[in-house]
């Protein structure tokens, strides 16, 4: 509690360059609890919606909170986050999760969404001049395989041929991060959980499609025929998926780029540019 309320004081942290910004309070785990499923019902209060402080605007759309850094006094102890709903049973409702950054020197593999753009995404990312010396591609039907080289030799095991698959993928990875190349991978984002409990930390980066931008980019679409609304639906149906993450990801703006053509270097840049930068995770999801 802060001063008799049920609220946290913090400071919002730079996910960049991990400083402390502005500070504010925000509702406590309990407290934020309880003003989601009012949320959820379509009840908030109508000062809740329009309260001035900036941290406690965002405190309801799924806040990242990063542990208190150590005090510098031996005899305080550390205050320690409660990150329990007081006992309701309706656990789907998390407004807040505890994350790390974490740095990684080697490069990352790369995932990209929406699944609908990612294939074709990848080939022409890897037509740019000097990509092949960047960048190694992991098709998906080798990646479903595994690594069929020592699938024969294997005894049978309890845990079965998914096992193997995902410990064939995990191989191919970490052979291209030895390499020094990002491994462009077409799993889709479902399949980044089962990387960071590895402690493979990929890239994920999201191209946004919006009314404006979907013709350009029918020449990445698998699909031939689809509609602009169905389009569109599939491609929010991904940007809420990355939500669930226990990781941060990327987003190329519809602003940064103009035609299909331009999009794989924007998104070539992005991957550079995420490689420097720390990613955050979710304690307890590595």
């Amino acid at each position: 509690m802060h001063k008799g309320r049920l609220e946290w004081y913090c400071s919002r942290v730079d996910p960049l360059t991990m400083r402390d910004l502005d500070k504010g309070t925000v509702p406590n785990y309990s407290r934020a609890h309880q003003l989601l499923k009012i949320q959820e019902k379509g009840q908030m209060p109508v000062q809740q919606r329009g309260h001035r402080n900036n941290l406690k605007k965002r405190a309801l759309d799924q806040l990242r909170l990063v542990k208190s850094k150590p005090q510098r006094s031996p005899e305080q102890p550390p205050r320690q986050l409660w990150m329990d709903p007081c006992s309701d049973p309706d656990m789907i409702l998390k407004p807040y999760s505890l994350v790390r950054p974490v740095m990684v020197k080697t490069p990352r593999p790369v995932v990209l969404s929406p699944n609908c753009i990612a294939p074709r995404l990848i080939r022409n990312l890897l037509d740019l001049p000097t990509s092949r010396l960047d960048f190694h591609v992991c098709p998906a039907e080798k990646l479903a395989e595994g690594d069929p080289s020592t699938t024969h030799s294997r005894p049978v095991s309890r845990t079965g041929p998914q096992d193997w698959r995902e410990s064939g993928r995990i191989r191919m990875i970490r052979e291209a991060m030895e390499k020094n190349k990002h491994c462009l991978l077409e799993l889709g984002v479902q399949s980044v959980r089962d990387l960071i409990k590895s402690e493979i930390y990929p890239i994920v980066i999201h191209v946004e499609v919006t009314e404006k931008n979907i013709r350009g980019l029918r020449s990445l679409l698998g699909k031939v025929g689809q509609r602009d609304s169905e389009v569109l639906k599939v491609c929010r149906s991904a940007e809420q998926g990355l939500h669930t993450l226990p990781c941060s990801w990327a987003r190329v703006e519809p602003h940064a780029w103009s035609h299909a053509e331009e999009l794989p270097k924007v998104v070539r840049s992005c991957i550079f540019q995420e490689q420097t930068r720390p990613i955050w995770i979710e304690e307890g999801d590595d």
